[in-house]
Parts: structure tokens; sequence; C-alpha cells
């Protein structure tokens, strides 16, 4: 019945050390030697989606930065891009570093960010006088604000909300799982989901909605979750995405990407 698979990565295939377990890789390939794909959705980097979809064995069509992009990975060329139009990232990034905050600019081929403390694996570390170069230079996919405090945060969502214009949303508000927790407010053009991606490429495949299984966690899956034909939440997930899901699997720490996989294959 099923034709495809979404993953997130993030508290969904990956377990809290940002590993994918033994048990998830071998659904994985189980899953494709039934005859289904699997691919990677994230609100990741193009670079790190890969790096992960290569760990995981996945198939060749990745979905990055929260929908803002789709790639194959085997012909090595983007069949979709939904960029932020560079005057407002300029806007923006203006506002980021007058309160302060930490900024992270994502682009097809590289994610920059302003300062050391929030750096992640393949993550560029600039200095924030060149961020109007970078902005300038590259197609801007996402850009995100970051902040160890919570009134920080607050007072960036409140400026978002009430300031930024309807080609641009908040995709994502979350408080990162990393031993140095921040929180992160990740903002993408208007037209960007993960849900509109997956229904995109769905589309290329000439793949059936219904056929489709969608994975996550996060607010950010949610859109993807009610696209699909069957949306999957993780045990581990938030309320917002369980009231949405068809059904729920288990924690990412307990397979729970193996468990769906091996049940509905």
């Amino acid at each position: 019945m099923y034709k495809i698979v979404f993953l997130d990565l993030d508290d969904t295939l990956l377990d809290n050390e940002k590993n994918i377990s033994q048990e998830n890789k071998d659904a994985i390939k189980y899953v494709q030697e039934k005859g289904g794909l699997v691919c990677i959705a994230s609100g990741r980097s193009i670079e790190a989606t890969k790096k992960y979809c290569k760990m995981a064995m996945a198939s060749r069509y990745i979905i990055y930065s929260n929908g803002a992009g789709i790639f194959d990975c085997e012909a090595n060329e983007k069949l979709f891009s939904a960029d932020i139009e560079k005057e407002l990232c300029v806007q923006l990034y203006n506002y980021g570093i007058k309160s302060n905050l930490g900024i992270r600019i994502d682009t097809p081929y590289g994610r920059y960010i302003s300062n050391e403390k929030y750096a992640l694996n393949l993550d560029i570390v600039f200095n924030p006088e060149e961020g109007e170069k970078i902005i300038a230079e590259n197609d801007i996919l996402q850009i995100s604000f970051l902040s160890v405090e919570e009134e920080k945060r607050n007072q960036a969502i409140e400026f978002f909300n009430s300031q930024i214009p309807k080609t641009l949303k908040i995709e994502n508000i979350f408080k990162t799982g990393y031993e140095n927790e921040f929180f992160a407010i990740n903002l993408v053009n208007s037209n960007v989901s993960k849900g509109n991606a997956i229904n995109g490429l769905c589309k290329f495949l000439k793949i059936n909605i219904e056929e489709v299984i969608a994975i996550g966690d996060g607010l950010n899956d949610i859109s993807m979750i009610k696209t699909a034909g069957l949306g999957v939440a993780m045990k581990n997930a938030t309320e917002e995405v369980k009231k949405v899901a068809d059904e729920i699997t288990s924690t990412n720490m307990g397979n729970g990407v193996a468990k769906i996989l091996r049940e509905k294959f």
C-alpha cells in the first residue's frame, strides 16, 4: 500500500546522541528491499541532511531546511528551492545583531553561524560584520535566531509576529537537545513547509499522497504528518504533533521508526 516514507531527523530517526541505531538502519534497508523509498525530511542544511542520508543509507531524494529545498543526491542537483528575499534577510539580520541574538543563515550548500557557542557539526562560523556579504552572495533558505535566554526568545517572537511581512513565516520554535541548550526560531519563505515539499516531490515521482508515510516529532513536522496518507508521531513528540497524527510509534530511543516501518511494509 505504501510506496514512500519521509523521516525527520532530530528526535525521530536520530537518538539523543545524534546517531542512527542499527535497528533503524536495518528497517530502512528492509523497506527499500521491498521496493519502497525512504527519504530524509529535515530542518537541517542540505550538506548536513546529505550526511545523514548517507549514514542511514536512505533513498536518493532529501528535503532540507524545513522544506525550502529538495535535492537529488544521485544526480547531484536541486529539484526545488524557495528563497527568502535578500532585502528582508538584511533587515532581519540587522535586528538580530542589535538584539544580541545568535544568527544562523542557511544556504543551499552551507550553514553560517554568527557565534561559535551555537555551532553544530558542519556549521561555518563567521564574523558578524560579514553577514550582509553572505546574504548578498547566496540564496537564503532559512534564517534563524538563537539565544540561551527565554526572555530574549519571547521578545524576538513578539517582534517577528508584529513586524515580518506575509512573505515570511516562523516555521519552528524549539529548544535544542544538545548539552549546551539554546532556543532557536526558524524563519522561512511563507510557501515553505515539509508538507508542501513532500507533496511536490510525490507529484514529481508520480506517487499518490495516500501512499505516503511521514514520521516526525516537532512542530515543523505537523504539515507533512497532516499531508501524508499515514502521519506518524513519535512517542516523544510534542502534544500538538500527537493530536494531528494517525498513529503514534515508540520513542526515538526505542527505535520507533524501525517499528512502524516493519509494521507497514
